[in-house]
């Protein structure tokens, strides 16, 4: 049989082009085998995979070698956010003031102050203006203050990454729906006009505080947008090769003071006058006016898992962090403090080579091995601050499982991708009854090194090449994961 799938690969290779490019690979190819189909070299991939009931190892392949996890860097910050804040946590984003309301006029100053919720929307703002208006507020006769320093505001999550991506977007204490603005245009031959806005299910806020331009005709290929002066400033040069029209999404460079911007149109809009926004932080004496509080932390954890959105998970673990140190920490440094709480909770497991960069896996230098991966996993076994991992991971289904036929199979586990790296990790069930954790990660590092040098933020998206690797990559762990789903 074996010799048979050999001379069938070949012929298919015969046929013209590579084997993996024909269509699905032949049934019963090993793990091995489907490896060399996809054309990945076996230093590139690692997994693991073990039975839940009893530790023993099913499948196994570099499984201590360290991979760029991606944004199944998710799965270590929200087990540990859960573990140290608890499911049932909220955060809190409120108007205070030091201030004396009388006759519609409110004599002091106004503080708008983040709580790090990272799933703040501007309907949440407008909720807070309404309760302002409520109160028989109509202006401030002092100063308006937005408060962001329970964290440390970064204008981008990953300097490696495309400044224009909406992944890619600042991260405060104060931020407001995921820190992403819609941007329409119109090119009217070369001349590019632009309008910006904070958008959700509700509300279209007009953002004229945006600033945008035409950029140079020197533009190159593949930069849409580019940032015009200091991150923080959220300006904008837009292409003269833009189509006639459209609309994008933009990251937000200086959360706080879009989040200040849209209460003060929204208040606006409830007759309320608002000055001008300025950082400062909230005194202690200040009185609470209204506060929203958002989603648990479970529910948020269960979006941020399924969804991936890489704003809200660096927040959930900049709150983990904060609540283990009482301390506002960079990124690199919370996504560190979170790394040794997993180490101390998780002691029986080789650590070496491990590393988390930040909290969301959008980096190039975080580092997982499937047996370090494959250790949390089992740690989330039990309840993690009254949650489940397994019950907020994504079910997952696609061509290769959905070809076993069997619907008492079932997948929940993490993704993640970047340029040239690529993870899945979660549990199975399997057509035997069993319960399995599994981990497989495929990282090309030359070619990760080579776009990292030859990286420029200007281009919104990867090259080509990488799309057509991590298409392979992507096959290569479904294939991988429905065959253990079938055999064990």
């Amino acid at each position: 049989m074996r010799r048979l799938l050999a001379i069938l690969l070949s012929l298919v290779l015969l046929a013209g082009g590579p084997a993996w490019a024909q269509g699905q690979p032949p049934p019963g190819l090993t793990d091995q085998e489907l490896i060399a189909f996809y054309e990945m070299p076996p230093s590139d991939v690692g997994y693991l995979v073990v039975d839940l009931a009893d530790g023993s190892i099913l499948a196994s392949h570099n499984a201590d070698q360290t991979f760029i996890p991606a944004s199944v860097a998710k799965v270590p910050t929200v087990i540990a956010a859960l573990g140290i804040l608890g499911g049932q946590h909220r955060f809190a984003t409120g108007l205070y003031t030091t201030g004396i309301e009388e006759g519609g006029v409110l004599s002091g100053d106004l503080y708008l102050r983040g709580g790090g919720d990272p799933f703040l929307s501007a309907d949440n703002l407008q909720d807070l203006a309404q309760r302002l208006a409520a109160r028989g507020v109509t202006r401030i006769d002092g100063n308006f203050y937005y408060d962001a320093s329970q964290y440390i505001d970064q204008p981008q999550i990953n300097p490696g990454q495309p400044q224009a991506a909406g992944y890619n977007t600042g991260v405060s204490a104060l931020s407001v729906n995921f820190n992403r603005i819609r941007v329409r245009w119109r090119n009217g031959g070369g001349s590019v006009s632009a309008s910006a806005s904070a958008v959700t299910d509700n509300l279209v806020v007009p953002l004229g505080e945006i600033g945008f331009s035409t950029a140079p005709p020197s533009t190159p290929v593949g930069a849409p947008y580019q940032r015009a002066g200091a991150l923080t400033e959220d300006r904008w040069l837009l292409s003269p090769g833009l189509p006639s029209e459209g609309e994008d999404w933009l990251p937000v460079g200086n959360p706080p003071l879009l989040a200040a911007q849209i209460l003060s149109e929204l208040a606006a809009d409830e007759g309320v006058t608002l000055p001008p926004p300025l950082p400062g932080p909230t005194p202690l004496e200040a009185r609470e006016m209204a506060v929203h509080d958002s989603f648990t932390l479970r529910a948020i954890a269960r979006e941020v898992l399924r969804f991936s959105n890489n704003m809200s998970a660096e927040l959930l673990g900049l709150a983990a962090s904060r609540g283990l140190t009482s301390v506002a920490l960079p990124l690199d440094q919370s996504a560190e403090v979170l790394g040794v709480w997993l180490q101390q909770n998780i002691p029986d497991t080789d650590w070496t080579g491990f590393h988390l960069d930040n909290h969301s896996g959008l980096s190039s230098a975080s580092r997982i091995s499937p047996d370090q991966t494959i250790a949390m996993l089992r740690f989330a076994q039990r309840p993690i601050g009254g949650t489940m991992l397994e019950e907020i991971l994504r079910d997952m289904s696609w061509e290769a499982l959905d070809d076993l036929g069997n619907p008492a199979i079932e997948v929940r586990a993490k993704t993640g991708t970047v340029a040239y790296a690529r993870g899945l990790a979660g549990y199975i069930d399997a057509a035997s009854g069993r319960r399995l954790a599994f981990a497989v990660f495929t990282t090309d590092f030359y070619r990760r090194s080579v776009h990292d040098a030859t990286f420029d933020p200007r281009q919104r998206y990867s090259s080509g090449d990488s799309r057509e690797w991590l298409g392979r990559a992507r096959a290569l762990e479904e294939h991988l994961v429905a065959g253990w789903a079938a055999r064990f």
